[in-house]
């Protein structure tokens, strides 16, 4: 970074100057911010990071995006706790390739997604990189004292649900990789699924409906795809747990393009990710109240399975046609060889 880095700093987080108050004590400027949560309430703590060439590429996401989907990762991972986010940290390590305007629309996508839901920027560092964009961005938040919804208490007998709709992303990115144009017959329809994957949506009405209702007993949100967070559901409670493949909520422009492109939506549904949307777990005899607040507030919110015991170790099976298969345990993973 040719520029001065101190100068950039301040011209990048200058619409976090003199934001202090309301539980912010010292904000951004200083060696550390403070901040004050109630007394009823406890911290909720998540952090995220996006690297060029791992989570993005030019060619699929702007810088605003970028900066944008950094922040909604986080602001989901407290919307699955059942919490609400309230401050942001934000660091970046920049790469020759990446000019100071560029960053520059970096961050307002990161304070245009603040903005959507409430969030500070408080604090965090500028530095330098030598290949590729690093940003990582950490999001604290709060939730009542001792209601903080887990994944560790699903039951043998409870229905699993999901709000939204999940492959969307996955079918989105598929889209933009594909670098087709319209004159190769991608409807304009389609657009919706570039968005699902540019511009993603934290369910945090959601979980606080969940958390209000007091009727969810586990709840993940859906990164790195359903399979993935239903595996971290079942292992975490140590039950199995049973998925309806005709009720998994697909969109219909997302089985429109799995058409055009002969893919299978469930293959993104449960092993694509990134649709932020919450996966859960509640009693049955709760679902009648829940799905009436859900259809009030505008959420859709559709069961998808049910809880049922393990034998030996938890699973994971899908309901299909006549047939009940196993559900391998995959998704994103960093870490995955091959």
């Amino acid at each position: 970074m040719a520029h001065d880095e101190f100068s950039l700093i301040r011209q990048w987080t200058s619409r976090s100057a003199g934001q202090e108050g309301n539980g912010l004590t010292v904000g951004i400027g200083d060696d550390a911010a403070v901040f004050s949560p109630a007394p009823e309430m406890e911290v909720v703590a998540c952090c995220d990071a996006m690297v060029e060439t791992v989570h993005f590429l030019k060619k699929t996401m702007n810088p605003s995006d970028i900066g944008y989907k950094a922040v909604i990762s986080n602001v989901s991972d407290v919307a699955a706790m059942g919490g609400v986010a309230r401050y942001a940290l934000v660091s970046i390590a920049v790469s020759p390739q990446w000019t100071p305007d560029e960053c520059q629309q970096i961050y307002e996508g990161i304070y245009e997604a603040c903005q959507a839901y409430g969030v500070r920027v408080i604090g965090g560092d500028t530095v330098s990189a030598p290949d590729a964009l690093h940003l990582s961005v950490t999001v604290l938040g709060e939730v009542e004292k001792g209601r903080a919804i887990r994944r560790s208490q699903a039951k043998p007998g409870q229905l699993v649900f999901v709000t939204g709709h999940v492959g969307t992303s996955a079918a989105g990115l598929h889209l933009l990789l594909q670098g087709e144009t319209a004159e190769k017959g991608v409807s304009a329809s389609w657009e919706t699924l570039m968005d699902a994957h540019q511009r993603p949506v934290a369910q945090i009405k959601a979980g606080r409906l969940l958390l209000e209702s007091g009727a969810c007993s586990a709840l993940n949100d859906v990164s790195d795809g359903l399979a993935s967070e239903l595996w971290e559901i079942a292992e975490a409670s140590g039950v199995s747990i049973l998925v309806d493949a005709a009720t998994v909520p697909i969109h219909d422009e997302v089985r429109e393009y799995a058409r055009h492109v002969e893919k299978d939506p469930l293959e993104w549904a449960f092993y694509g990710g990134e649709d932020y949307q919450l996966v859960g777990t509640l009693a049955k005899s709760h679902y009648e109240a829940v799905s009436k607040q859900f259809a009030a507030s505008g959420v859709p919110f559709t069961v998808i399975g049910e809880v049922v015991e393990k034998r030996h170790e938890p699973e994971l099976m899908l309901q299909r046609d006549d047939q009940q298969l196993p559900l391998p345990k995959a998704g994103f993973n960093h870490f995955r060889s091959g």
